[in-house]
């Protein structure tokens, strides 16, 4: 393995307003997951001493396919689908551990199903490492020479490190794009219930007053016939508007939740002033309905006591899976619960109900910001 070269110092720039430019960039990188990826890859030649580096990233349950390929010598490598099993990287996705070569055109440990990819590349030696988050198996990185060289316990670890921020990148990345869905479908849904009450409204205006003007002509006026075909486009375009307003209205199942809930932190901020912001820690899996509306309605009585009871600056309402089911927390920072008092006034005798039919459960208690946190599970 070839000796370490340390990161490259950069000189201390002047201009403030510069360097928050370059920082926001960094931070709207790691939002794009592909951008992400190529930073950390890119790193790992300098980083882990390698020639050469790429990413495998999973294609369903049994392979993976390799992307961001680094000083690569043909186009082979891009795109490359390694079933589970094959190969250097297939061995990792079964055992999950760091794997490596010295010869990978002789090694008796793995198969060669992709000599020929290695062979147009002069490859040599070859590592391949998992990027794992939370028990998810989240990539392959991958780092090889073009000589015979080993990986030792260091070289190994530096490799693990840089996994390790891949997948915080993958991570992160996920959020973002689930963040992003949440607040589009958020908004079309605001959208939607604004055109229900202006154009909805305006067509149903439309609609009487043709009516009415139909009441008043004569009978066999001329004008009744205009009038009724009049009356019937109307109703048509209600009809499209509904139907357009539904599909609007409607986010995807394992969304909906969510969606609901920011609405809600939006409605409480603008109407109390104090700060309430969402947070989904996890992927959300799919919730029943009745589900959905329990956990909704918890957060929603919760966010009412804070209104009247907390005198709080802020609230906090973070969602995520574990324990077989789905977490809604409500953590504010207020004065707290009253001394020896954990239910009184809060409603929790209803949110507990109507969490019990549908199998889940809830917790109140203090905060280490001295507020109250409301805790509701649902299994899923």
């Amino acid at each position: 393995m070839t000796g370490l070269v340390g990161g490259q110092h950069r000189q201390p720039l002047s201009d403030e307003l510069f360097e928050l430019t370059e920082g926001y960039r960094e931070i709207l990188a790691l939002l794009d997951g592909p951008a992400a990826m190529r930073r950390i890859v890119a790193t790992v030649p300098t980083v882990c001493g390698a020639d050469t580096a790429w990413v495998g990233e999973p294609e369903g349950p049994d392979e993976i396919v390799l992307r961001h390929p680094l000083n690569v010598r043909t186009d082979r490598v891009d795109g490359l689908v390694v079933p589970v099993g094959c190969g250097l990287g297939g061995q990792v996705l079964v055992e999950r551990t760091p794997k490596w070569v010295r010869d990978y055109q002789h090694a008796q440990s793995i198969t060669h199903h992709f000599k020929s990819v290695v062979e147009a590349e002069g490859m040599s030696s070859m590592i391949a490492v998992p990027m794992v988050h939370e028990d998810r198996l989240l990539g392959v990185l991958y780092g090889s020479n073009r000589y015979a060289a080993s990986y030792d316990d260091r070289a190994t670890q530096l490799f693990e490190q840089a996994a390790a921020r891949a997948a915080a990148a993958v991570v992160v990345a996920e959020r973002a794009r689930h963040a992003a869905e949440i607040a589009v479908h958020e908004e079309r849904r605001r959208v939607a219930l604004d055109l229900h009450d202006t154009v909805g409204a305006m067509l149903f205006t439309i609609g009487a007053g043709i009516r009415r003007l139909a009441e008043e002509l004569p009978p066999g006026d001329a004008l009744q016939g205009r009038l009724s075909d009049l009356e019937q486009q109307t109703v048509e375009a209600a009809a499209a508007l509904r139907t357009s307003l539904h599909a609007l209205n409607a986010p995807p199942d394992r969304i909906a939740g969510c969606v609901a809930l920011r609405g809600d932190c939006r409605a409480f901020q603008e109407r109390t002033g104090i700060i309430a912001r969402l947070i989904t820690v996890t992927d959300v899996p799919p919730l029943p309905p009745a589900h959905v509306r329990a956990l909704v309605a918890a957060a929603r009585e919760a966010l009412l006591n804070v209104e009247k009871h907390a005198q709080a600056q802020s609230v906090v309402v973070s969602v995520f899976a574990g324990r077989g089911g789905v977490t809604v927390r409500i953590a504010d920072d207020g004065v707290g619960l009253p001394t020896g008092n954990t239910s009184e006034g809060l409603g929790m005798q209803a949110m507990s109900e109507r969490l019990a039919r549908v199998g889940g459960r809830l917790s109140v208690g203090r905060n280490e910001d001295g507020g109250v946190t409301v805790q509701a599970w649902v299994p899923a």
